[in-house]
């Protein structure tokens, strides 16, 4: 028989942990939008886009943050970052925050704390990685791949011409 105690601290501590992952979400999420709408347009402004609305996602599988609960682990430093960012963050040093999140939420995943969301959290953790992937891949495009609208604007910009009367 498994000790009540025992339960209910198990219990409290999947609660505070869910509690850290939503306002790391969160926060992450503003951040990304915030940074989408001050890059200036091209692929990073749709890979922080996506970002954003994957944080987003997630957001609706967990449950509200109760603003009274303390932030104490190790994912308190990584949602500090989101929400105060140094004044000029580069690329690389969101490419290293979103690296320090996979690394955690891949433990999160493999310590099994989070049985319920398991699942929730490996798709997001996933999709996560893919959309990092594809930011390191956007900063190494050369410049004339930048954007696919730029590059349809051109297209749609050359007149057909005819020599036929």
């Amino acid at each position: 028989m498994t000790d009540p105690l025992l339960h209910t601290s198990s219990t409290c501590q999947q609660t505070e942990l869910l509690a850290d992952l939503s306002r790391l979400f969160t926060r992450a999420k503003i951040f990304y939008q915030h940074t989408a709408e001050t890059v200036g347009p091209g692929n990073l402004r749709r890979q922080f886009s996506v970002l954003a609305e994957l944080h987003q996602q997630i957001l609706y599988l967990f449950p509200p943050v109760d603003s009274s609960t303390a932030e104490g682990s190790a994912l308190s430093e990584l949602s500090c970052w989101y929400n105060n960012p140094p004044n000029q963050t580069s690329v690389p040093a969101i490419q290293q925050q979103l690296a320090t999140q996979l690394q955690l939420q891949k433990a999160l995943i493999r310590s099994g704390d989070l049985p319920q969301h398991h699942k929730s959290l490996l798709h997001f953790t996933a999709s996560l990685q893919i959309a990092a992937d594809q930011l390191a891949q956007s900063e190494t495009l050369p410049a004339e791949y930048e954007t696919f609208t730029e590059q349809s604007a051109k297209i749609t910009n050359i007149k057909l011409t005819s020599n036929e009367p």
